[in-house]
C-alpha cells in the first residue's frame, strides 16, 4: 500500500536517478492514495492503473483522448485500467487533489465477491469468481454512495491514519460502491429512447461527453451549439435526449453549474459580486443574482452574509 500526502514531483519521474528507480520499481504494482494540497503539478500523459479522482477547493484538469475533463468540488472522475492521461492543476490557492489508484486484479476481486451467492462462498473457499470491470470515464456528480467513502478517506490520510490494513479495508469498501454506482446507471441508460442496447450505450456516452464539456468549459460564454458539438450530437437531438437523462435542459444545467461555482466563490473568497460574475460565467452581476434567487431563494448578499456569520461564530 502507497500512502502520499505530497504530490511527485514530475521533473523527479523523469529525471535518471535514485528516485525514479524506486518509484517506477513500485507505482503500479499495489494500491495508492495520494492526497495533497497543490498550487501547482502538471504530469505528461502516461499509461496508468483504474483509478478514481476527486480535489476539493480548486480545480483540477485530466486530458484524455482529446478532450478535457476538470474535476473541481461538484464531480469526481474514474479512469479504467491500463488508460493513458495527463494532469494538470494550477491555483492561487492550495487545492486539496486526491486520487486513489487500485493494484491489477482489485477490482475484478471485489466485483467478483459481490456476485458469488452465499451459498457458494464456502465451496470456493478464497476463491472468488473474477469479473471484467469497465466504468464510464465521464464526470459524475458528488452523490450519497461513492462520494462519503472518498471523503472519509481523504479525511484519514489527513489525520495521519497509516495503516495499511485499514486502507486496504477502505479501498474495497470504496470498489463495492462505485460498482453499485455503475449498475445504477444502466437505469440511466435505459431511460433513452434508442432501440438497440449498444445505441443507448452510446448515446449515453455521448450525452456524457457534452455534460462533461458544461462542466469543463462553464466559465466560458459557451452555446447549445458547443455542447452538441461536444457530444457529436444535433442540437435538437441534444437537447431533448439531455433532457431525458438529466431531467432539465442543457442550458438550465449550466445555469445550475455556474450557481454552484458563485456559491462557493461567495463562501470562501473576498472576491466582488462583479469578480466572481465573471469568474463563473456570467455576463453581468445582476444575471448571477437572477439565476442564484431563481435556482436557490437566496440573493448573492444573503449567501456572503451567511457565510460571514459562521465565521464570526
Amino acid at each position: 500500500m502507497l500512502l502520499f500526502r505530497r504530490l511527485p514531483v514530475l521533473r523527479d519521474l523523469l529525471r535518471e536517478g535514485d528516485y525514479r528507480r524506486s518509484f517506477y520499481a513500485v507505482w503500479g504494482k499495489d494500491n495508492a492514495v495520494m492526497y495533497a494540497p497543490e498550487t501547482d503539478a502538471e504530469y505528461h500523459p502516461f499509461e496508468q492503473r483504474l483509478s478514481i479522482k476527486a480535489c476539493w477547493g480548486g480545480e483540477e484538469r485530466y486530458f484524455i483522448d482529446g478532450r478535457t475533463l476538470t474535476v473541481d468540488d461538484d464531480n469526481y472522475l474514474i479512469f479504467n485500467d491500463r488508460r493513458t492521461y495527463g494532469s494538470s492543476l494550477r491555483s492561487a490557492r492550495p487545492v486539496r487533489s486526491f486520487s486513489v489508484f487500485f493494484r491489477p486484479g482489485f477490482a475484478e476481486e471485489v466485483l467478483g465477491g459481490m456476485l458469488t451467492p452465499e451459498d457458494r462462498i464456502l465451496e470456493r473457499g478464497s476463491q472468488s469468481e473474477n469479473r471484467a470491470v469497465e466504468f464510464g470515464e465521464h464526470l459524475r456528480p458528488h452523490d450519497k454512495i461513492v462520494s462519503p467513502v472518498l471523503r472519509y478517506i481523504a479525511f484519514h490520510v489527513d489525520q495521519g491514519v497509516d495503516a495499511a490494513a485499514w486502507y486496504e479495508e477502505q479501498l474495497s469498501f470504496l470498489l463495492e460502491r462505485m460498482l453499485s454506482s455503475h449498475r445504477s446507471t444502466n437505469k440511466a441508460v435505459q431511460s433513452l429512447s434508442a432501440i438497440r442496447p449498444g445505441k443507448r450505450r452510446e448515446l449515453y456516452r455521448r450525452l456524457n461527453w457534452g455534460r462533461d464539456f458544461i462542466h469543463s468549459n462553464y466559465r466560458q460564454q459557451i452555446t447549445i451549439d458547443d455542447m452538441a458539438n461536444a457530444a457529436c450530437l444535433s442540437k435538437y437531438h441534444f437537447i431533448r435526449l439531455f433532457h431525458t437523462l438529466q431531467g432539465e435542459t442543457p442550458y438550465r444545467y449550466l445555469q445550475q453549474k455556474r450557481v454552484a461555482a458563485a456559491q462557493r466563490l461567495l463562501s470562501t473568497t473576498n472576491l466582488t459580486h462583479v469578480e466572481i460574475a465573471e469568474q463563473v460565467g456570467f455576463d453581468h452581476r445582476s444575471t448571477m443574482f437572477r439565476h442564484m434567487r431563481r435556482l436557490t431563494g437566496r440573493s448573492g448578499r444573503q449567501w456572503r452574509g451567511q457565510s460571514l456569520a459562521r465565521t464570526r461564530v
